[in-house]
């Protein structure tokens, strides 16, 4: 951990004005926030640009994305006279290390911890060898070094050791990315996300990143550096976000499709994990919308229903079919534009006739949910859904009327449950779409149902 990372400020300078003006710096979970003073006259620091520190304990820190006050004034007015200046900076990224991070500062490479995620990715077998000997190979702390398109997805272990243990006091995973082509301190952050993502509908919660570090060096770079004594250290980066918590009981690696637990479970969840990846570019909305599902289902609300609608209309392998082919759409387009004509009716109307079949040409809700849900019925087995499903899912379209322009106050503890279970049913088939056509082996595909998404649907009252 940064030494700069406290509950309480530290002293520091300031490295952008040229007057060395000190003050006070704190980052903690709940506040990125520097102070800065004068008391030779009037100063401004620019927001809007990274904003550079040193403090006591000598590292550097890079506040980026700031807010700041319009330096304020404190003055003693009778003799001796004083004047005291001060201005206040609101940061939301802090990064610390060794020297300044700059706007133009590419990241190479990134390493980050999930909590929550031990179980998920424990391979029994080099853990045991992690704990069984003082000094286990590379081979048992390294869980897997993927190429994907445009970077390298890493996940390893770590340890601690004691001088009164034989084997470690604490392991932990650390993930990892290295990008092919460097990625600016904005960009990267998309990519952390849609790792910690794939994670997340693994165990059908709300994760997020924590202890994320960055380097302007590549792996072999990196360790190049270490063999000449020439290694600076990499910069931990901080953000304000905001964590919801979790309820432990809702984790149960069992409702996974794949896991660590061994080399073929291993094989499995990279193979996923890489399929992830590939596509997230175009899968990124529905996968921000999935999170924030996750992010409420310990509430029953429009916002959750109306998110739920939203993630299956941006899911792309969810959207309506055409019932109808272009060619009959226009051969009965033309037919009703004519018989218009014929009732006496100008072109205009015959248009317009002609504009409302073509809109209808798409499968209805009831064929499309029966179509989707035959899919993941194929893939999952059937009865991975209710055979009430269908209605749920017709229902949950219908309370999304009523809660779009508003809060929707359900009328009994019937249309209550009603809509929660909707709600639900939204989301689980959202869920199953996601995981439709990811790599999961056979010998998993049963494990789809137990995830909490599905479950949570399938035990709800209606």
């Amino acid at each position: 951990m940064p030494k700069s990372e406290s509950a309480k400020p530290l002293h520091c300078v300031e490295l952008v004005t040229g007057k060395n003006l000190t003050g006070t710096v704190l980052i903690s979970e709940d506040e990125l926030r520097a102070g800065i003073y004068s008391y030779n006259g009037p100063f401004r620091i620019n927001g809007e640009e990274p904003v550079f520190l040193q403090t006591e304990t000598n590292e550097i820190i890079s506040l980026h994305s700031n807010v700041t006050t319009i330096p304020g004034t404190r003055s003693r007015n009778i003799e001796p006279q004083r004047e005291t200046r001060r201005q206040e900076l609101l940061s939301n990224i802090a990064i610390v290390g060794h020297n300044q991070w700059s706007a133009d500062d590419k990241v190479k490479r990134v390493s980050f911890q999930v909590t929550h995620t031990n179980q998920l990715m424990r391979h029994e077998e080099k853990i045991l060898a992690i704990q069984r000997s003082r000094s286990p190979g590379k081979e048992h702390f390294t869980l897997f070094e993927d190429a994907v398109e445009g970077m390298t997805l890493r996940a390893w272990y770590g340890a601690t050791y004691g001088m009164e243990l034989e084997g470690p006091k604490e392991i932990w995973t650390t993930f990892g990315l290295e990008f092919d082509e460097p990625q600016n301190i904005r960009d990267y952050i998309g990519y952390v996300s849609e790792y910690v993502n794939f994670l997340s509908f693994c165990l059908g919660a709300q994760l997020k990143p924590s202890a994320i570090r960055i380097d302007r060096l590549s792996f072999a770079q990196m360790m190049e550096a270490i063999k000449t004594h020439e290694y600076p250290g990499d910069h931990q980066i901080h953000y304000l976000w905001r964590t919801a918590e979790i309820d432990t009981n809702d984790l149960w690696v069992g409702g996974s499709s794949v896991r660590c637990w061994d080399d073929q479970e291993l094989g499995a969840f990279r193979a996923c994990l890489a399929a992830w990846m590939n596509r997230a570019s175009a899968w990124r909305r529905p996968n921000t919308l999935m999170m924030t599902g996750f992010g409420l289902k310990n509430v029953v609300s429009s916002e959750r229903l109306l998110n739920a609608c939203r993630w299956f209309e941006d899911i792309p392998i969810g959207k309506a079919e055409p019932v109808l082919s272009a060619l009959d759409v226009d051969a009965i387009a033309a037919v009703a534009a004519a018989k218009a004509q014929e009732l006496g009716h100008d072109a205009a109307i015959g248009e317009r006739v002609a504009g409302a079949i073509r809109w209808i040409r798409a499968e209805t809700a009831d064929q499309q949910f029966r179509r989707l849900i035959g899919s993941v019925e194929v893939r999952f087995g059937s009865g991975i859904l209710p055979k009430e499903a269908v209605k749920h899912l017709k229902r949950a379209i219908n309370f999304r009327g009523k809660s779009a322009h508003g809060h929707f106050n359900p009328e009994s503890d019937a249309e209550f449950r009603a809509f929660s279970k909707s709600t639900r049913a939204m989301e689980a088939l959202c869920y199953l779409l996601t995981a439709l056509e990811l790599p999961i082996p056979e010998q998993a595909l049963s494990r789809v149902g137990s995830n909490p998404v599905i479950e949570q649907y399938r035990m709800a009252y209606d």
